[in-house]
């Protein structure tokens, strides 16, 4: 077992939450008097933030969500160019990042000197559970842009201690040389990218990945290394000694959740700077963090001075997979399913395009980047199979046919759905070094 970063991070969980609850009363006040955009808010929900004091009064509030984000900021001035929920003068500002606009236009979010020193604090926390030690060189693979898996990590990472080479950005081939001539056990990139280097890096380097040196592969950026046949793959193709996946959200904090040496889902590191609850999105009522539990997260940042959110729905759909490690941390486990804009309904039935591509993954002939085609940009519901496309293995010496029609049934008897598959080369498919999209429109129909 190795030592958490902090001592709260094996604090009982249900005092960290009934720290969070004083925490939330300090936040609810500094939106009171500092957030234009709350105030108007909490006229407009006839709340008075002073009057919560409980967790129970605090569920009250109505949510925020990326929606409200995006309108906040559509008329903007120079003294709040972040829009009416940037809470400090622009003076005050240390940092500003913006989302990835992978769901839509990015939306930008503030930083001061305090929130950063928020950030790092747990962003160290993470990077410490998923096996980074501060003697260690990390080939940093994301380029140093505006997202949070930026600059924001980099610079976490290297006040962890770890000496941390800015390789992202650029081309594969300088990556792939910096990892080699530097001797670098670590990488560091998104799971899109971690997979992108693992097909391509071969035709590169005409060796494999095996051969370089990096051991510890850290991914981030989307969910994907918990199915068991990309992590299986990660491992085998580069002789790892560890395979693990963290998450975060930049509207809140850019890390919140990694993996421990168990890699069977990622803790929560927020403790302290960030309340999350896990919701039912059709209901929106409040679940526990139980095992087996899923839902929507929901954050409020605690401490937050730029522009903080409350009650902030993320999208990102969980399944919970524990509440105890033998590593000794106390908080919730999870694993991310898909986001909830992506969710498709069959027949009435919810069902996740990563569900998918999961079920087929384990499909001997099969590599895990199957994706769905959907007719049209938004479509959701489906009362014929949907369509799903699913990439051969090219060292399968199975029928194509069999392939498929073991798809269809592992599909239908996992998930109680029906697909329509259509089998296509390695070749014919996109890897991206950034996020890869388990969506597709069909734009042949």
């Amino acid at each position: 077992m190795t030592e958490p970063y902090d001592q709260i991070e094996t604090e009982p969980w249900d005092e960290v939450v009934a720290r969070h609850e004083s925490l939330l009363t300090e936040q609810l006040a500094y939106l009171a008097e500092n957030s234009e955009y709350y105030r108007a808010k909490f006229d407009e929900w006839g709340i008075d933030p002073t009057a919560i004091t409980t967790l129970s009064g605090f569920r009250e509030i109505p949510f925020t969500t990326k929606d409200d984000e995006r309108r906040n900021q559509v008329d903007t001035s120079p003294e709040q160019p972040l829009g009416s929920h940037q809470a400090v003068p622009t003076e005050a500002l240390s940092r500003t990042i913006s989302s990835s606009g992978t769901t839509g236009k990015p939306t930008y979010f503030g930083l001061t000197a305090g929130d950063r020193e928020h950030w790092n604090t747990v962003i160290q926390r993470c990077f410490h559970a998923t096996g980074i030690r501060p003697e260690e060189t990390v080939i940093f693979g994301v380029g140093q842009t505006m997202v949070p898996g930026g600059t924001p990590y980099f610079e976490a990472m290297t006040r962890l201690g770890a000496n941390v080479v800015p390789a992202g950005g650029g081309s594969t081939e300088r990556l792939l040389s910096a990892l080699t001539d530097l001797h670098a056990p670590v990488l560091f990139t998104t799971t899109s990218h971690l997979r992108y280097l693992t097909e391509r890096a071969p035709e590169i380097l005409d060796r494999g990945v095996d051969e370089l040196p990096a051991i510890k592969l850290i991914g981030g950026g989307g969910p994907g290394i918990a199915t068991p046949e990309i992590r299986e793959t990660l491992y085998e193709a580069w002789d790892a000694t560890l395979v693990r996946e963290l998450m975060g959200l930049g509207d809140v904090i850019g890390c919140m959740w990694a993996e421990c040496e168990a890699e069977d889902g990622m803790h929560y590191c927020a403790q302290g700077h960030a309340h999350v609850e896990l919701l039912d999105p059709d209901t929106e009522t409040v679940l526990p963090f139980e095992r087996g539990a899923e839902g929507e997260l929901v954050y409020t940042p605690l401490g937050r001075e730029a522009t903080p959110l409350l009650r902030y729905r993320s999208g990102d759909y969980v399944r919970v997979t524990g509440t105890t490690c033998s590593c000794g941390r106390t908080s919730p486990r999870m694993q991310c399913i898909g986001r909830v804009d992506e969710m498709l309904i069959y027949k009435g039935m919810n069902v996740f395009p990563s569900a998918i591509r999961d079920v087929i993954s384990g499909i001997d002939g099969a590599l895990p980047y199957a994706r769905v085609k959907i007719p049209s940009e938004g479509t959701v519901h489906f009362e014929s199979p949907i369509p799903v496309t699913i990439v051969m293995d090219p060292g399968s010496n199975r029928d194509p046919s069999d392939i498929v029609d073991e798809a269809v049934e592992s599909v239908r008897s996992r998930l109680k759905v029906r697909i329509d598959p259509t089998p296509v080369s390695k070749s014919a498919i996109e890897l991206s070094e950034y996020k890869t999209s388990l969506v597709e429109v069909d734009t042949e129909r």
